[in-house]
């Protein structure tokens, strides 16, 4: 009977794959002709992608551009797709063609979401002979053609890579015409040669002394001026042969009025750079214009090719190429001129970055700037050059050398004085852009910001084969079809990857205590995440990382594993979570969704066993979750340091004074802007306000690690990056909170909190609800404006009497199993679980067993 069922089984799913492939053949035919329709009628070409990334003159009239195309859907993994690139031109009718040469692109797939196809062999390089260009005049379309096997289609770009050589694109002289590609948001890449009215023929700067030789036809010069948002500065026009003449004039000094620019790529006029915190160098950019003896005006066009005029570097001055091939001369007291770039990977790991210096930099510095972290360079002068060396392996807080995090540096330079100033890359770094560098801790792409600020984006060093939601999506095929072997190994998560603490990381610490000779892997996003010692980390999406989680007997995690782990027979998981609930969680939301219940739902199934703080939590969770599996009550393990652990090493590292009082700042995150720092207490003030015996810490939530920028702030220590919260906790004399879990954790301290909720309303009563009324439970003062909390922080001694019995509750109700062994009993009940075979679930009797052991612990404590 059962093998008649199972038969019947399979052809009902046969037939029922067949009906959706019907189904799936009728929708990608319909697709198409809507697709069709929808061009004919509006133009608009649905489900074209086509990415412009980069641009560089190769030759008198030859242009190599390189970037990736498709239509969404369309497209086969047997057959690699056949790309040409087309120049097409109105009128007169005329389309010229050019193979391109193959590349593939792994960038293609991240921006491909969910697509049954390896994008990355859509990638392309292409040589474009543009000499026909010159020959008939007229603006050109760059076109894509793009033979999928299934389906040939012709489009033009749709974007570019805003930080590489497309974004930059530079003119290109040939005697006296110049081809001009530019932008255009609806048509994509169009060149055009034009003869410009009047042409750079050389520049010469002598100290802030400008002279210009311009060539013109048919347009006789009566004036010409510096032109910036500051106003004219009239230059002096004498004509020196037909059709020639030289421009020239003192060039004023830049003001201290703050940095302002024009005709740069990115930048508004007077838009601040990111050098926001502090004094600035002024920096203008003047644009050259003329004016003929009609009065028509008109922007002298560089043919500075190489987008680097003649610099004399005392003075600050130097001419450059800009958009549209304008004229440009920047002024500014002092600057850096990036003209190499390399990544060093022999006894130090780093960036080498040489270039030119502008004006007088003597003792100044150079950073490198990226997510929560200034990395310092070595930098030393030689002449009017410089030459920098940025560390990449870097120690944060005491911990050992790791790569940098993931995400968008910027080099950014200051003064002996203070004051920040540009570090700029010159044209022959733009047209290398996006140049990949890589090394066993990451990959890099060097890149270009607005006003040519030199920037890198750091990635984890993951393979061509594991980058993406296609490789990942193959991936998750690969290892959830396949049966895998258990392997005596103990596979961590927290905070998806984020992070190597919270209570993953107190169990880990009591594992290794206990088995030290079992293997420990840890997932993490990137390798900047420090990992405890002994321990391996397996970065998330690599090979190695999918078979850390399906083979690893146990699974511990504090946060959701989500689609791409299965839980297999042999495993047991459990699930810590990352803090007790005062806001409303899961199914006890109003506005939680079907949708939700329906992820809530597949990720519950994953877990075996649920770690609650305490029976607050336990309660929660039956509710919120609909948990009916196996509960543990054991306490926090990350709150065990808070009984056991010292405060002073901690306070020294952090850099507070013995005689301080330290206030920890540690709000939650809200649901408007998850990775943005909740900022409703205005630091400087508070600092000010406190005086010199006092300092803040302040701590974002988890969610806004990998967001925005440290605070920089006298009188406030911005520990957000800092791996573990206990040790905060244990170095801060009091804390101010608002909705975050750390009350429930804090409290072990038994220090005081006080609670700052000025948004209080709107997150009870629509962002998220609560589980209580904290004014009526709160263990310290509830505060609704900065002068409360002030007041509240001078009142804390003659608090403590006023709250002690709110506090004895109050650490009664959820802090009654955080007496510092919280990790011994729940790995003694974890171990202690019966070794399951490939096909056995974790029994009930087992789990009640184990239970009755670590009540044996606890009692032995």
């Amino acid at each position: 009977m059962a093998q008649k069922f199972n038969r019947v089984e399979t052809l009902a799913r046969k037939a029922l794959r067949a009906r959706s492939g019907l189904f799936y053949s009728g929708y990608l035919a319909g697709r198409r002709v809507t697709r069709s329709v929808v061009r004919v009628v509006t133009g608009r070409r649905l489900g074209w992608v086509a990415w412009l990334q980069a641009a560089r003159w190769v030759g008198p009239a030859t242009l190599e551009i390189a970037g990736w195309a498709y239509e969404r859907g369309s497209g086969s993994n047997q057959a690699r797709p056949q790309i040409s690139v087309i120049l097409t031109r109105r009128r007169p009718r005329r389309r010229i063609a050019t193979q391109a040469r193959h590349r593939y692109e792994s960038q293609a797939n991240v921006r491909a979401r969910l697509m049954p196809v390896d994008y990355g062999h859509f990638g392309f390089v292409a040589t474009l002979d543009l000499a026909p260009v010159l020959a008939e005049p007229g603006e050109w379309q760059v076109m894509v053609r793009v033979d999928s096997g299934d389906r040939v289609v012709t489009g033009p770009f749709t974007q570019l890579v805003r930080t590489a050589s497309a974004a930059h694109l530079t003119t290109h002289t040939v005697e006296e015409r110049q081809l001009r590609p530019r932008w255009e948001p609806q048509r994509g890449l169009v060149i055009a040669a034009v003869r410009p009215r009047v042409r750079e023929v050389a520049t010469e700067i002598d100290g802030r002394r400008l002279a210009i030789t311009v060539a013109t036809k048919d347009f006789p010069i009566a004036h010409a001026a510096l032109t910036s948002p500051r106003g004219k500065v009239a230059l002096e026009v004498a004509s020196i042969a037909p059709g020639r003449y030289r421009l020239s004039g003192e060039v004023p000094e830049c003001g201290p009025d703050g940095p302002t620019s024009i005709g740069e790529p990115g930048e508004r006029e007077g838009a601040t750079s990111p050098e926001h915190l502090g004094q600035v160098l002024p920096l203008l950019n003047h644009r050259v214009e003329a004016t003929d003896t009609a009065g028509n005006l008109t922007t002298v066009r560089s043919t500075l090719d190489d987008g680097d005029g003649p610099v004399e570097a005392p003075e600050g001055l130097y001419a450059y190429a800009g958009p549209g091939a304008a004229l440009l001369v920047r002024d500014t007291p002092a600057m850096l001129l990036a003209e190499t770039v390399a990544l060093e990977t022999g006894d130090r790991v780093g960036l080498r970055i040489t270039g030119r210096v502008l004006g007088d930099l003597t003792g100044a510095r150079l950073m490198l700037t990226g997510p929560r972290i200034d990395i310092g360079a070595e930098l030393t002068f030689t002449g009017t050059g410089f030459d920098a060396f940025v560390p990449m392996l870097v120690s944060a807080w005491g911990g050992p050398p790791l790569a940098p995090a993931s995400g968008r540096y910027v080099l950014r330079g200051q003064t002996a004085d203070g004051a920040w100033f540009r570090v700029a890359a010159t044209s022959a770094v733009i047209r290398q852009t996006p140049k990949k560098l890589s090394c066993a801790w990451f990959k890099l792409r060097t890149g270009v910001t607005a006003g040519r600020r030199l920037a890198f984006q750091l990635r984890p060093p993951l393979g061509d084969k594991e980058i993406g939601d296609y490789q990942q999506a193959a991936l998750k095929l690969k290892y959830h079809k396949a049966s895998h072997a258990p392997v005596e190994a103990v596979y961590f998560e927290s905070f998806n990857g984020r992070a190597a603490t919270c209570n993953p990381y107190a169990l880990d610490r009591e594992v290794a205590r206990r088995f030290p000779d079992l293997p420990r892997y840890w997932g993490v996003l990137d390798l900047s995440v420090p990992v405890p010692e002994g321990s391996i980390p397996v970065l998330k999406g690599t090979k190695a990382w999918w078979d850390a989680r399906f083979t690893s007997r146990y699974v511990i995690t504090n946060e959701w594993l989500r689609q791409k782990f299965k839980h297999q027979p042999f495993q047991v998981v459990l699930q810590t979570w990352h803090g007790s609930m005062f806001k409303r969680i899961g199914l006890d939301r109003t506005a939680f969704s079907k949708d939700e219940e329906h992820f809530l739902a597949l990720e519950r199934a994953k877990w075996d066993i649920l770690l609650a703080q305490n029976q607050h939590s336990a309660e929660i969770f039956r509710s919120a979750y609909a948990w009916e599996k196996p509960l543990w009550t054991e306490g926090y393990p990350r709150n065990d340091v808070l009984v056991t652990g010292a405060r002073e090493p901690i306070r020294e590292l952090l850099g507070i004074r013995p005689d301080q009082t330290a206030i920890l700042y540690a709000p939650t995150w809200r649901e408007e802007n998850e990775e943005l720092l909740v900022d409703f207490l205005d630091l400087p003030e508070m600092a000010r306000a406190l005086g010199d015996d006092y300092v803040i810490l302040l701590r974002g939530h988890s969610r806004t690690l990998r967001g925005g920028d440290n605070v920089r702030v006298p009188g406030v220590i911005d520990v957000t990056s800092y791996p573990h919260t206990a040790d905060i906790f244990l170095a801060a004399d009091a804390m101010i909170t608002d909705y975050s879990s750390v009350m429930f954790d804090f409290s072990v301290t038994g220090r005081p909190m006080i609670f700052f909720t000025p948004d209080l309303e709107a997150y009870r009563d629509q962002t998220r609800g609560v589980y209580f009324d904290l004014a009526e439970l709160a263990p310290g003062p509830v505060a609704f404006t900065q002068a409360e909390v002030l007041t509240a922080i001078g009142a804390m001694a003659g608090d403590a009497e006023r709250y002690a019995a709110r506090y004895a509750a109050w650490q009664e109700r959820f802090n009654a199993h955080d007496d510092g062994h919280s990790s011994e009993r729940v790995i003694e009940r974890l171990f202690s679980l019966p070794k399951l075979a490939a096909t056995e679930p974790v029994g009930e009797d087992d789990l009640a067993r184990t239970a009755k052991q670590a009540v044996r612990v606890q009692r032995r404590n």
